[in-house]
């Protein structure tokens, strides 16, 4: 299996602002990962760093571990800037040799400010890297209108787009949810992760009303071949709802097929985020 969504952090390394106050604000590391996801042969970093951290020096930090699983890096990086500080810190970024794409975080931001990307998501399209799209579920419809103005660029939907799980699909917001899945699920180059759902309930009883339910719609939109198992370690399991990542992949398992199994667990994931077989982020010409 191939992890596509793991978070490692060192608060005495990096800055990690969103921490304050929890209970994991403490070094988080591959030794730690490995003990709670036995059987992971392959991983997919995703940036965590905030604050003032350069997203470089999170991602030089991370190709610095010691971490054989370690097979992408989504590195963090500032599309908001102007362009030229853009395709610097590409370029930079794109010197790294597991760096694959970038996550600039869509889901605090006012959706009106979502068009200010697209000079940064073209330039990313440009050297071949993905984008990881994590927003709330009432944020779809306007990641939809950005991205029809960057047609060439691959995008994964991080944690299946965060839906209502304490409504439901069946609730308004969950059927709104379901709408702009399917839209997105039409669009070429456009996968989703099978992640993240038990931060977003308020219990463990909403994940077992709900998480079927919004699984069973993201696989049966984009199909096994371009849905992908992650754990969102150690982020879902210790917040909101929690659970191990072990209950995640028997929750995932009995809503996708079996003939679909191998490429939810594997070759999706290396599908968006290694298709020739090395991270795909390159230096401009």
């Amino acid at each position: 299996m191939i992890d596509a969504h793991v978070h490692l952090w060192d608060p005495s390394a990096l800055t990690y602002e969103w921490l304050e106050g929890t209970p994991v604000r403490h070094a988080m590391l591959p030794e730690h990962y490995e003990a709670d996801a036995p059987g992971v042969r392959g991983a997919v970093f995703v940036q965590a760093a905030d604050g003032d951290t350069d997203p470089v020096a999170e991602a030089r930090w991370v190709e610095g571990l010691e971490w054989p699983a370690l097979r992408a890096i989504v590195a963090g990086a500032d599309l908001a800037a102007p362009l030229s500080a853009i395709t610097d810190q590409l370029d930079e970024l794109a010197t790294l040799p597991h760096v694959t794409g970038i996550r600039h975080l869509l889901q605090d931001l006012d959706v009106a400010t979502f068009p200010a990307l697209v000079p940064g998501l073209t330039a990313l399209a440009a050297r071949g890297g993905t984008f990881d799209a994590c927003l709330r579920h009432a944020q779809l419809p306007a990641l939809i209108a950005m991205l029809r103005d960057v047609p060439g660029l691959t995008v994964v939907v991080d944690h299946v787009g965060k839906p209502p799980m304490d409504a439901g699909i069946d609730s308004p917001a969950g059927a709104a949810w379901a709408r702009s899945l399917a839209v997105l699920a039409d669009r070429p180059r456009t996968f989703v992760k099978l992640s993240g759902l038990t931060p977003e309930a308020r219990d463990v009883g909403e994940v077992d009303r709900h998480a079927a339910g919004f699984l069973a719609h993201a696989v049966e939109a984009f199909g096994p071949e371009r849905a992908m198992i992650a754990s969102d370690w150690p982020v879902s399991s210790t917040f909101g709802a929690a659970g191990s990542f072990a209950e995640w992949v028997e929750r995932v398992r009995a809503v996708v097929p079996a003939a679909g199994w191998d490429e939810v667990a594997e070759g999706t994931a290396l599908r968006a985020y290694l298709p020739g077989g090395d991270p795909a982020l390159a230096r401009r010409a």
